[in-house]
């Protein structure tokens, strides 16, 4: 009969923590192997609450220390005898891999990576055995680990991840219906900005979640596994239609979008059939419905109500119109690939169209070019610097705490911290201090009491147990491994055990040193007060806008110029400089880290502390941020531009740099109204030269007008937009961010 407790899933997963990790410690010890704590680490800090995360987690952990133990006897036999060169190139090393970490969806791998490279190397130099010897042994234990816990996940009450991740593809499915809806009810000139934001940011969250998800259920589910690559490409094209609802939120404000109903008589039925296609995702498998077929859908235009609109609403129709056909294009070929992954049609007979985006898919388009990132730069030379640090007091200082692990821990929770920003290091000093005491109370007070292997089992049986049960949340597994980790190096459990009361004084100190050095750190060069990171990223949006609308190639009025596409000048996005491919990747990661750093500014330094005003400024950076992407990828490479554009872009580009100066210097607010009167004028210029050369060189194709409207469409959002951001910053008062107050 089973126990009522068994039937929660939590339960279960901690037993089976708990049960792996007995089996571990009774191997090693059994066989005599040195640091059986290694294997102990390795399967407290691989379980996760379903098998398939679990089994990649562990896959990364094993060919992360498999790698790192490589790099590691490779360092220690080029630089046998300099120690410096020896230091410089390991830390290189680490660098590399904290760099890519930051970076990469196998983050786990190059973390191993790193910090497993820094134990064999200061293992191998402090131990009696070679560096070798160490490698061997890391392995050998993590493997152990590794293998354990895999087979307990695998044989008791396995917990597969592709339902999860199914019902987690369709709760994303829901609050993109719930978008729509939104940018439905924003024709009608109705918007909740905070509600759109909340809702981008759930998004946002979601889309990272399924990333992870869908590498567990291809690891523990043979259906997803089967599918894989077609479910690969799903998951990029449901963040393509993430982005696609967002840019039309985006251009919600606009009047274009509230009068769009006069102008596409069929947008009712556009409107229902794409609620259709949200209801045939979110359908159950193996559910017939029709539509992934079906041809684009007519986005025929009522010509006598766009024929009187000014040019430039004409533009920004026509912005709104080619979102709405890649909205339309989206959600086609999603149905499309979720025909072939309910097996109606087989993979290898599924053809899907290449993903050529208009104003989409931004981001993909910025990687394919190699930039540095400046946040991801300073965070390395900031965990290099720790280590040094650590590195010279440990051969410098006499009696250092801990001795040669302060440089091991310097180097595991420097990376780790490297991922976490947000999270201050000195606020993890209380709670290492409560862990290491607990733990040292065990290893003082009642392992000195245990003499047969089954009352060790039974202690490590509940105390990783209670850990578990107390820590099974998601948003727990962070105390859960630091918890576990303190536990398991504090008792550090062998055959000949020995206790040391200054052992755990020891231990204690170093992870206080380490902590303080990781805290200073954290302030070179620049404060992580929040509420600065957030004012220096929006610094850096400002000057990179600005930076990025005067380097713009730009066409000219006439009839031969009016081809804004590839087709113009014979050359992509991939034809620009290295310069300017940088500064259109900076532009697409900073409203991000705009974003994710605005959620931590402190709300009382916030006008009426309300986030409102907030969310809205995030909005309409988002709003610039699209307009000049789409812009720059839609530019000519001819020399030939108008006066006024010219004008225009300088115009921009200063505006720009003056509200980057104008945070935290009050005297140097921009005066948005007359920013808005002299744009608008400049634009009119540009529309009377349209005018005038269209009359001269003939009328132009209409694919011709269609390109130059959505132009001139972009052109008037970017000034919209700058206004509406020089409106908004100037009603926060910067000066009183600048407070000083400890982090």
């Amino acid at each position: 009969m089973i126990f009522p407790a068994l039937k929660s899933r939590a339960t279960r997963e901690a037993l089976k923590t708990a049960l792996a990790l007995v089996l571990t410690y009774w191997i090693a010890l059994q066989a005599n192997w040195d640091k059986p704590m290694w294997a102990g680490l390795a399967v407290a800090l691989v379980s996760l609450d379903s098998l398939g995360l679990s089994l990649n987690k562990g896959l990364m952990r094993m060919l992360g220390t498999l790698v790192a133990a490589v790099v590691a006897l490779v360092l220690v036999g080029l630089f046998p005898q300099d120690r410096w060169l020896f230091m410089a190139a390991l830390s290189m090393w680490v660098g590399c891999c904290t760099y890519l970490a930051l970076g990469s969806s196998r983050a786990y791998f190059w973390q191993v990576c790193g910090f497993v490279s820094v134990i064999i190397c200061v293992g191998a130099a402090t131990s009696q055995g070679g560096a070798f010897e160490t490698a061997v042994l890391r392995a050998q234990q993590t493997g152990l680990g590794v293998l354990v816990y895999s087979l307990v996940a695998i044989l008791l009450w396995p917990s597969h991840s592709g339902d999860k991740f199914r019902d987690t593809l369709a709760a994303l499915h829901q609050k993109q219906r719930a978008l729509h809806q939104k940018i439905i009810s924003a024709q009608q000139g109705v918007l909740d900005i905070a509600d759109t934001t909340a809702l981008a940011g759930e998004l946002a969250a979601a889309h990272r979640n399924l990333r992870s998800l869908l590498e567990a259920a291809i690891a523990d589910s043979y259906d997803v596994w089967e599918a894989r690559n077609t479910w690969k490409q799903y998951l990029a094209r449901c963040e393509a239609l993430t982005e696609c609802l967002e840019q039309l939120a985006l251009l919600a404000p606009g009047q274009a979008l509230q009068r769009i109903k006069t102008l596409i008589p069929s947008l009712p039925g556009f409107d229902l059939t794409i609620q259709q296609r949200f209801g045939a995702l979110l359908a159950p498998p193996k559910t017939s419905f029709e539509g992934a077929d079906e041809e684009p859908l007519t986005l025929s235009v009522e010509k006598p109500a766009v024929d009187s609109l000014s040019f430039y609403d004409a533009g920004s129709f026509a912005v709104v119109r080619r979102q709405l056909r890649e909205l339309d294009r989206i959600t086609r070929e999603l149905l499309s690939l979720r025909t072939s992954i309910d097996g109606h049609e087989s993979a290898e007979q599924q053809t899907v169209p290449a993903y050529e985006p208009y104003s989409s898919n931004t981001e993909g388009m910025a990687s394919r070019f190699f930039a540095v990132d400046g946040d991801r730069l300073i965070a390395t030379l900031r965990v290099i610097a720790t280590l040094w640090a650590a590195y010279l007091i440990y051969i410098y200082v006499e009696g250092v705490p801990a001795g040669s692990a302060l440089v091991t821990l310097t180097g595991s929770l420097a990376m780790a911290l490297a991922t976490v920003p947000q999270v201050a290091p000195l606020r993890l000093v209380l709670p290492v201090l409560l862990a290491t005491t607990l733990a040292g109370l065990i290893y003082l007070l009642v392992m000195p009491k245990l003499y047969a292997f089954w009352q060790l089992a039974l202690l490590l049986f509940s105390v990783s147990f209670l850990l578990c049960r107390l820590f099974a949340s998601p948003a727990t597994q962070g105390v859960k491994a630091l918890a576990f980790s303190m536990f398991i190096s504090v008792c550090s459990i062998q055959n000949a055990q020995t206790y040391s009361f200054m052992a755990i004084v020891n231990i204690s100190m170093a992870f206080v040193m380490v902590l303080l050095l990781l805290s200073l750190a954290a302030y070179v060069p620049n404060s992580p007060r929040p509420e600065q990171v957030f004012r220096r990223h929006l610094k850096r949006f400002f000057c990179t806008a600005g930076r990025m609308t005067l380097s713009c190639g730009n066409t000219a009025g006439a009839r031969g110029h009016y081809r804004l596409g590839r087709g113009a000048s014979g050359k992509s996005a991939s034809g620009k400089s290295w310069r300017a491919n940088s500064l259109y990747q900076a532009l697409t990661t900073l409203p991000v880290k705009i974003s994710e750093s605005a959620s931590r500014v402190p709300a009382g330094l916030l006008p009426g502390a309300s986030r409102d005003m907030l969310d809205t400024l995030i909005g309409r950076i988002s709003a610039l941020a699209f307009f000049m992407q789409t812009l720059a990828l839609h530019s000519t490479r001819d020399n030939l531009e108008s006066d006024a554009l010219r004008q225009w872009r300088k115009s921009v580009a200063n505006a720009l740099f003056e509200i980057a100066a104008s945070l935290g210097e009050p005297d140097k607010q921009v005066d948005y109204r007359a920013l808005s009167a002299h744009l608008q004028q400049l634009l009119d210029d540009m529309e009377s030269k349209v005018r005038r050369d269209v009359a001269q060189f003939g009328a132009p194709s209409a694919d011709e007008v269609e390109l130059w409207l959505c132009r001139a469409g972009l052109l008037r959002g970017i000034g919209l937009a700058l206004v509406d951001v020089s409106r908004v910053a100037g009603k926060f008062n910067w000066t009183r961010w600048d407070e000083q107050r400890f982090f």
